[in-house]
């Protein structure tokens, strides 16, 4: 009799165990938990409205610092190459929060009395009165980088000795690049660059003693080091370092050259999914039903949007979705609303977006970029806007849009279409969207000048522009190669994919999704095992966070004991790469971690620490 009376009081709990996880999975179905979607904390942070102040503080070199040792970055304003060399080179500077200065050898002496490090841009050849000069400070414990080659002359026969060449030869065509040392973080031994990356290098053989730092394919020599008595010679030889591409080479040329060097990072990876969640259509695609059995639709809902959450599960990604409510091509008012299907859509797949971890932005009310050049939208068969009106009507629209479906929560982050923005589109955005507090659209260069190219940066209206860098379910050459620099540089993955991607052979390599599936897990892994130390977040935090690194001040001390860095404006906990050969001590107010040879993830939450080298 107890034992039946046992046996049933545990059915029932059982049963009332089952009854509660229903329950419990229901109401996270439901919309119920939209009402407890809510990003408050990021909206209405009171340092949004103060980064601009503080970042437009850090670019000027306050007079401590001109006084102080510096960099000086040594130019020719009427040579075109050393000015684009410059450019790139000032915008690194600022990035790494290094005090510069520029000297213009146009209309001044060269005067390196107060310099602790030398970025020559001009070519050796123009240098005839400064040979001497150079030789004495670098032995004398200065570090010079030469960031070009030229065709060698006279100049290059007074001073290749001191740069560690034996002989050299002429200038020849040169292709690809291979890493030796982890000049590139994590990338050595690597190869990159047999269709892209270009050189006119100088045939060389080098002093056994000389570090090489990369080589080209053809095996000539393209970065390499050369002590010489207190200070170092830097070399690059070649003539592309004016490219945003390769900023990851010229940062960590400087972090190599000068000794126990270190330098702010943002420390963050993001992963964007564009045009998500957006209208599906329930068409049939050929080989999607073929290989599924579904249509568009229930392809997207029960096979490519749970494949995706598995990946992000298990490689630790935070999707940002940037939404789009309709895909028609209306550029004038009236505009629609979305029919209940994409709402409905909206709320299925942005519900697990946020449940995720993730963040919800917007990409448009349509697939039309914010501008009014009709020729430019012709040649991506699209339509102009005719007025700023129409732009703002359709902003609110989709802003009004989102709202319905989450209504306690606030989208801040966004995407231009196709990442094409015009200035009028972009004061539209700021007129209509109080909230908007990030836009993201591209880092690397466009040859057709036709996309919104950035840098992270606060802007001067107080948006924080914060670029993506690169984008597909796989690996290509060229995208690693921009990964790698911008990881060196600024410690950032930012990515980006559409969901039809798969759809269209130019885009998905005529690969099925469970091709590209492989190859998506594959790319995550290898980021993973690479950078596995780098944080994941979504737009709105990361723009939080890099806020903060940007409208912080820096200031480096070499002691006897090892390196001292004070930190103004400190907020959050910041991230620096120290390059070092030397080995750890004591460490205070830091954590510091291995990451590769001579390199270190250093983590602080305080204004002043510093790092003990033996």
């Amino acid at each position: 009799m107890n034992k039946a009376i046992k046996f049933r009081r545990n059915v029932y709990i059982i049963l009332l165990c089952i009854l509660v996880f229903a329950i419990f999975t229901q109401i996270s179905r439901s919309t119920l938990i939209l009402k407890f979607s809510n990003n408050k904390h990021l909206v209405k942070n009171e340092h949004w409205d103060q980064f601009k102040l503080e970042a437009e503080r850090t670019m000027l070199l306050s007079d401590d610092q001109v006084s102080q040792r510096h960099h000086c970055i040594i130019i020719n304003s009427s040579d075109e190459e050393s000015v684009e060399l410059e450019n790139n080179l000032s915008q690194i500077y600022l990035y790494m929060k290094q005090a510069y200065i520029v000297q213009d050898l146009e209309n001044e002496k060269l005067d390196m009395s107060n310099c602790e490090a030398v970025s020559m841009t001009v070519s050796i050849e123009t240098l005839e009165n400064y040979v001497v000069d150079i030789e004495r400070y670098v032995n004398q414990g200065g570090y010079y980088f030469q960031m070009r080659i030229d065709d060698p002359e006279q100049v290059m026969a007074q001073i290749y000795r001191k740069l560690g060449i034996i002989n050299y030869q002429w200038i020849t065509s040169n292709i690809g690049i291979q890493m030796k040392t982890p000049l590139l973080i994590g990338q050595t031994d690597e190869i990159f660059g047999e269709d892209f990356f270009y050189n006119d290098s100088l045939i060389v053989e080098l002093d056994e003693d000389v570090k090489i730092h990369a080589t080209s394919i053809l095996g000539i020599p393209v970065i390499w080091s050369n002590d010489y008595g207190a200070g170092k010679f830097m070399v690059y030889n070649g003539n592309n370092l004016y490219a945003k591409s390769n900023r990851g080479l010229v940062v960590g040329a400087i972090s190599l050259m000068i000794p126990d060097y270190i330098y702010p990072i943002f420390n963050e990876k993001i992963f964007y999914i564009d045009d998500f969640p957006a209208p599906i259509r329930s068409e049939i695609d050929v080989d999607i039903y073929r290989e599924y059995g579904k249509n568009l639709s229930a392809f997207f809902r029960d096979i490519w949007w749970p494949d995706m959450l598995k990946a992000a599960k298990r490689y630790n990604v935070k999707y940002t979705a940037v939404a789009i409510e309709v895909y028609e091509d209306n550029v004038v008012y009236p505009f629609e609303p979305a029919i209940r299907d994409n709402l409905t859509n909206l709320i299925a797949f942005g519900r697990e977006v946020l449940k995720s971890g993730g963040e919800i932005g917007i990409h448009g009310y349509n697939h039309q970029p914010l501008q009014m050049d009709d020729e430019l939208a012709k040649y991506y068969s699209y339509k102009s806007w005719k007025t700023t009106d129409d732009m703002e009507k359709a902003t609110e629209e989709v802003i009004d849009f989102l709202k319905k479906a989450f209504p306690n929560y606030t989208p801040i982050s966004y995407v231009p279409p196709s990442n094409i923005l015009s200035d009028e589109g972009r004061e539209v955005l700021i007129k209509a969207w109080p909230d908007l507090r990030v836009i993201s659209s591209l880092y690397d260069t466009d040859t057709l000048n036709h996309s919104y190219v950035q840098e992270f940066e606060v802007a001067t209206d107080g948006i924080m522009e914060m670029p993506r860098v690169t984008s597909g379910y796989f690996d290509k050459d060229y995208t690693v190669w921009l990964e790698t620099n911008i990881m060196t540089t600024h410690g950032i993955i930012s990515h980006f994919l559409h969901p039809d991607d798969l759809l269209e052979s130019d885009r998905s390599g005529g690969k099925s999704w469970n091709e590209l599936y492989e190859d998506f897990v594959g790319m995550l892994n290898r980021m993973e095992s690479t950078y596995s130390w780098i944080r994941s977040d979504t737009s709105d935090n990361a723009a939080l966070n890099m806020g903060y690194v940007l409208s912080s001040q820096m200031n480096r001390e070499m002691t006897t004991k090892g390196i001292s860095v004070q930190l103004v404006n400190q907020k959050v906990t910041q991230y620096f790469i120290l390059r070092s050969d030397k080995k750890l001590g004591k460490l205070t107010n830091c954590d510091v971690k291995r990451i590769d040879e001579g390199t270190y993830l250093v983590a602080t939450d305080n204004e002043n620490f510093s790092i003990e080298l033996k």
